[in-house]
């Protein structure tokens, strides 16, 4: 559409900030920022979403690597790794998620790579390297990403190799040992071709103190790397191909226990942060490996650009972890092996000046492995025996259609759009599971399938060149599946499908010639038939059922502003509000006394704190003159998030209470040096500077409580120089 085409786009800046060293130094207007969340490029302001977009710039400014980086940083979106590994993120969005991470359940908030679907949360805390932008969409995302959004959708975008050479090397050291190497290599444009390799590795000595045999806890060696290569082919085809691995070697978390129910159990509890911890037995190490290939052919043509996005991933995690806080305790041991393809066809065009369409086709397919063996003390000797060994193998597939249309009346100025969406989805899954401790019965097969259709309307008014809003309503659905930490019983028959209708309004503003930018949105969410985990018995946490529990309703806002006080001093205030309940909640547990009773006064929304905000300061200014002139940049940063629980519902749900927490993080940079031809930056960072104690994860074990917290202050330089 061509309306407001001079409207900048600041809200991205809101809470993240796009905003340039230029725009800063040299006026008090923000920059535009230009986004894809609508599959074509688009100015943010004009993107009827409630939309976060994390810049290159910003990325560096909070350290970003990796998704799991932007915790606290989104207001209502929480990230959060799982209990058995760090490298499995808890995603949720607006009170939305899912708090598991097998292959067998499905997320809530779908994370793509340059346009393929990530369909695993294992391997989602792993570095990516090179990242360009990361943008955060809040709410279902039904139409255009499709299964799996019914919380939102975050879009990984790298940087696409340059047409001129480059080499840039950045080193990094710090506390706990901890020391960074990133290296870009642009080989320019040679012909029709372009080539960027990108590869980064780090280390860490972990922030508990290993009083046993092996390595600290949270110890990691992490590595990085990516290949992209572009070809022109025609002045109307583009390839893109990439190819990127990461690997994690290191020992998990330390779970400390934080309470005893049983005298002279662990009579060190305490709810305050452990510097040291050990393992009985020893500490063991976990891996993950990650790799992936896309290719992306971009066709201009007379009806619209025509996109094909193809992309294949593979993991392979082992993980050991052991909640004994040093006695002899619950241990896990977990392989797991994931392959994925996926295939996206999309047209992307105008008809004439006033109709905008998008229209695409997909698939999906995936297999899976997981083995599980866990052990623990079991009574009356409390000798250490196997209390699970299971093995799950799974496939699952997806066939997809969508199309969407705005329409922008002549009769308004097309200052009106009205957008009109629908997706139509067919999932399939099946899975075998067996237990040689549990499936008296033997092995377990099953398949099934489910199909949805998700419409949504937008209206988006341009009241002036600065100020819009709008209303939409959207749907989106979640597929059914099996849970692999079943009971016997609970294996069969699948849990069904969960659906979400979010009804939003929303306004983008920006005041005195772009100097404010003031963007909120307020939703009222109706989840139906919603996908919850039960635990039986705490003492077997290891066993789940996963059922359609019930009903909830979710409303809340989110408000993002930004605003440059005085030259080079710009401010950013992010805040997001959720009050989610249950309306409904059946307990299905097998046996206990409220079996089949709705019990939602008694359950809480996972992972939904009711407030949660970010404010950060930035100062920018030249120093120098002439060919010696660099630029200082300051930054300081604090983000806070209410307290939630990691559960819905549990006989001990205060193990799982999570309080509140805020963190004060903070930069230094100076950028710009010469030194002959070559560029020099060096920048000075603390994180958690005020060293808050905090639980990152809280977990109930029958007889007692346990917990791992956040990392306490750190701190380092980083060095860079460009050639």
């Amino acid at each position: 559409m061509t309306k407001i085409l001079g409207r900048r786009s600041l809200l991205a800046t809101a809470v993240c900030g796009l905003v340039s060293t230029g725009a800063i130094a040299n006026d008090l207007a923000l920059e535009e920022v230009l986004v894809t969340a609508e599959k074509r490029e688009s100015s943010l302001q004009d993107t009827p979403i409630s939309l976060l977009a994390f810049s290159n710039e910003r990325l560096d400014r909070f350290g970003i690597t990796d998704l799991a980086d932007v915790a606290g940083l989104a207001p209502n979106v929480t990230i959060t790794p799982f209990p058995n590994s760090r490298s499995s993120l808890v995603i949720f969005m607006r009170g939305v998620g899912n708090n598991d991470s097998q292959t067998t359940q499905d997320a809530a908030v779908g994370v793509y790579i340059d346009g393929v679907y990530v369909a695993r949360s294992i391997g989602l805390g792993s570095d990516v390297a090179d990242l360009e932008r990361i943008e955060v969409l809040r709410g279902p995302q039904g139409t255009l990403y499709g299964r799996n959004t019914t919380g939102g959708a975050i879009n990984l975008i790298t940087a696409k190799p340059a047409d001129e050479f480059g080499v840039s090397q950045k080193v990094s050291v710090g506390n706990r040992d901890y020391w960074q190497s990133l290296t870009k290599i642009e080989s320019g444009k040679v012909g029709q071709f372009a080539g960027k390799f990108t590869y980064m590795e780090s280390a860490h000595d972990g922030w508990v103190k290993n009083t046993g045999s092996g390595d600290n806890f949270g110890a990691e060696d992490k590595k990085a790397g990516r290949v992209a290569v572009r070809w022109d082919a025609s002045e109307s085809v583009t390839v893109d191909y990439a190819y990127d691995f990461s690997e994690i070697e290191g020992p998990q978390q330390y779970y400390q226990p934080t309470e005893s129910f049983v005298p002279g159990l662990y009579p060190n509890a305490s709810d305050q942060r452990s510097e040291t911890g050990s393992w009985s037995g020893g500490v063991k190490p976990s891996n993950t490996d990650i790799s992936g290939h896309s290719l992306t052919v971009t066709w201009d043509t007379a009806v619209g650009t025509v996109k094909s996005i193809t992309g294949y991933r593979e993991l392979e995690e082992s993980i050991e972890q052991n909640y004994g806080g040093g006695a002899p305790g619950f241990a896990v041991s977990v392989d797991i092996d994931q392959d994925q393809f996926s295939q996206e066809f999309q047209l992307v065009g105008d008809a004439g000046a006033n109709i905008r369409y998008v229209a695409g086709l997909y698939y999906f397919e995936e297999d899976g492995l997981e083995e599980e063996f866990d052990t623990a003390p079991v009574p009356p000797t409390f000798a250490i025996f196997p209390v699970e060994d299971r093995t799950i193998k799974s496939d699952a597939k997806a066939y997809a259609a969508y199309g969407q249309i705005t329409w922008s009346p002549e009769a308004l100025e097309q200052r009106l759009d009205v957008t009109l969406g629908g997706r139509y989805t067919v999932d399939k899954r099946s899975a075998t599971k067996d237990s040689s401790v549990y499936f008296v019965g033997g092995e377990q097969s099953d398949s099934d399938e489910w199909s949805n259709f998700n419409p949504s309307l937008t209206l988006d008014y341009a009241w002036s060149d600065d100020l819009s809003t709008y209303a939409k309503v959207v749907t989106a659905y979640k597929a059914g599946g099996y849970n692999v930490r079943s009971t016997e019983a609970g294996f069969q028959p699948p849990f069904d499908e969960e659906n979400m209708t979010s009804f939003e309004l929303g306004m983008k503003s920006s005041w005195l010639n772009n100097r404010i930018t003031a963007n909120a949105s307020v939703f009222h969410a109706e989840y139906e038939d919603m996908q919850l985990q039960q635990v039986t018995n705490n003492a077997t946490i290891f066993l789940t059922d996963v059922y359609n529990v019930g009903e909830a309703e979710i409303d809340g806002l989110e408000l993002d502003v930004m605003a440059v006080l005085v030259p080079g001093l710009t401010m950013q205030l992010s805040y997001g509000y959720t009050d989610a309940d249950f309306v409904e909640y059946i307990d299905q547990r097998n046996g206990a006394p409220t079996q089949g009773q709705n019990i939602a006064d008694q359950a809480e929304m996972p992972y939904a704190p009711e407030h949660n905000y970010t404010i950060g300061l930035e100062y920018q200014r030249a120093v120098g003159t002439g060919a010696n002139t660099s630029m200082l940049t300051a930054s300081l940063d604090y983000s806070w998030t209410d307290e939630r629980y990691g559960t819905a519902f549990n006989d001990d749900i205060e193990g799982y209470f999570l309080d509140d927490y805020g963190v004060v993080n903070g930069r230094v940079a100076l950028s710009g040096m010469s030194i002959g031809s070559t560029e020099l930056e060096v920048a000075f960072w603390g994180r958690n500077l005020d060293d808050e104690e905090y639980k990152v994860h809280s977990i109930s074990l029958g007889a007692y409580q346990s917990a791992y917290f956040g990392e306490p202050k750190s701190y380092g330089v980083d060095v860079k120089l460009s050639f």
